[in-house]
C-alpha cells in the first residue's frame, strides 16, 4: 500500500476510508442520542418521532451516497 511505503503520505483512498469510518461513528451516535432520548422521555410524540425518522433516513441517505461516490472514484482512478 502507498501509504506504507510512505509513512508520511496518506493516499487518497486511505483518507476516504478514514472519513467514511468518521462519519459513520458520527452516524451511530446520533442514532443512540436519538433512542436514548425517545426512550428517557416517556412516549415520544408523534411529532418529534417523524422528525427523529427523517433524520436517520437523510443520515443513511447521506452515507449510503458517501459510499457510492467514493466507490465510484475507486474505479475511475483504477481504469
Amino acid at each position: 500500500m502507498a501509504h506504507q511505503e510512505h509513512p508520511g503520505i496518506i493516499s487518497d483512498e486511505v483518507r476516504d476510508e478514514i472519513r467514511l469510518y468518521e462519519c459513520a461513528r458520527k452516524y451511530e451516535t446520533i442514532i443512540k442520542q436519538s433512542r436514548r432520548g425517545g426512550a428517557s422521555h416517556g412516549r415520544a410524540s408523534s411529532n418529534q418521532s417523524n422528525r427523529n425518522e427523517a433524520i436517520m433516513q437523510t443520515l443513511t441517505r447521506f452515507l449510503h451516497e458517501l459510499r457510492t461516490k467514493s466507490t465510484d472514484s475507486d474505479y475511475s482512478t483504477r481504469a
